[in-house]
């Protein structure tokens, strides 16, 4: 059963024990054609090889399976959270026939996500062919549930009597600065739903020192200084925030030196997709929230109401309108 809405990536361990499975054809094929002597039993395990491999090729550009895929719960996926297609997966696989000249080279390019810092998400061969390895049994199968942008598990709509819901703004017009920030006021509310704690609230002063770096988050934390009717955030994991002026998200968010915010939303990220400030966050009532991606490792993007995927270059602010789903690094949550 799933237990996380969100992609997991595959460990070393995982696509070691998926390629050995895959490997284990071929091991007895050459077995057999140094057992049996004779050109007519070396031809045909060569012609068997030939065949084999093509067969697990395809089968992966058009489904992301590998026999080591099915037997580890893993799949091999585009950037789009798709399947690879041909193309990507004989770039990825002659890469790692490439490497066999040093015999330990296939293998180490199996796990060379060991040295991708910081979310060891991609091998070397991964970012040469742009393809992703997520295991399906701890997270979500994008092959299954509309690829990476999907979401997985949908939030729920903002209540009825939320003076932050409202229905999908109009347009989708970005934006080159951010609008004036909301004027500062009392501490804003928080709401949650069952199984998620939120912390209390606290009024630190205009210039306070960034928080000290905190290498695992385990909830969602809020420090405010405004209030308004901003805009209501829903997480994947189920937290429920207002944004009110301006904020920044991240796993473990610091403004700039004399850079001056409302909020800082701490966001629980054991798989390290999220960078530690990761976006900037100004809310407007009227239209929806503007997001600035703050140059992170792992790219956002937004989904508007009506399908359309806009991915985020860093620095320049783009409007979410009221209904758009906003992805950071692998997690995501939804404007209200």
């Amino acid at each position: 059963m799933v237990t996380n809405p969100n992609l997991v990536n595959a460990t070393a361990g995982q696509r070691l024990a998926a390629r050995a499975v895959d490997s284990v054809p071929l091991l007895v094929l050459v077995l057999v054609a140094v057992l049996v002597p004779g050109q007519p039993a070396l031809l045909l395990c060569a012609a068997g090889a030939v065949g084999y491999l093509a067969w697990l090729w395809l089968w992966e550009a058009g489904s992301g399976q590998t026999p080591g895929n099915r037997v580890m719960d893993l799949r091999t996926v585009n950037d789009d959270g798709l399947a690879p297609g041909i193309g990507a997966v004989l770039v990825r696989n002659l890469l790692l026939v490439a490497s066999a000249v040093t015999v330990v080279g296939p293998w180490i390019l199996t796990v060379s996500n060991l040295w991708d810092h910081p979310t060891r998400r991609q091998g070397w061969h991964d970012k040469v062919a742009r393809t992703l390895v997520v295991d399906v049994r701890a997270g979500r199968n994008p092959l299954l549930t509309g690829g990476r942008w999907a979401g997985g598990t949908a939030p729920g709509p903002a209540p009825a009597d939320d003076p932050g819901a409202g229905g999908p703004a109009a347009g989708w017009v970005p934006r080159a600065a951010d609008p004036a920030p909301a004027a500062p006021s009392a501490a804003a509310p928080i709401s949650s739903v069952p199984g998620v704690r939120a912390a209390t609230a606290v009024q630190p002063e205009a210039n306070a020192p960034a928080a000290e770096d905190e290498e695992d988050v385990e909830l969602t934390r809020v420090v405010s200084r405004g209030q308004g009717t901003g805009c209501r955030l829903v997480f994947d994991d189920g937290a429920a925030v207002r944004v009110t002026g301006t904020a920044l998200l991240g796993r473990n968010p610091a403004p700039a030196i004399g850079e001056k915010v409302n909020q800082l939303i701490d966001f629980a990220d054991m798989g390290r997709s999220v960078s530690k400030t990761h976006l900037h966050l100004q809310a407007d009532g009227s239209t929806g929230l503007w997001i600035t991606d703050r140059g992170s490792t792992n790219g956002s993007s937004i989904v508007a109401p009506d399908g359309r995927h806009e991915a985020l270059a860093a620095h320049s602010p783009v409007l979410a309108p009221s209904g758009s789903t906003v992805y950071f690094g692998d997690r995501h949550f939804t404007v209200g």
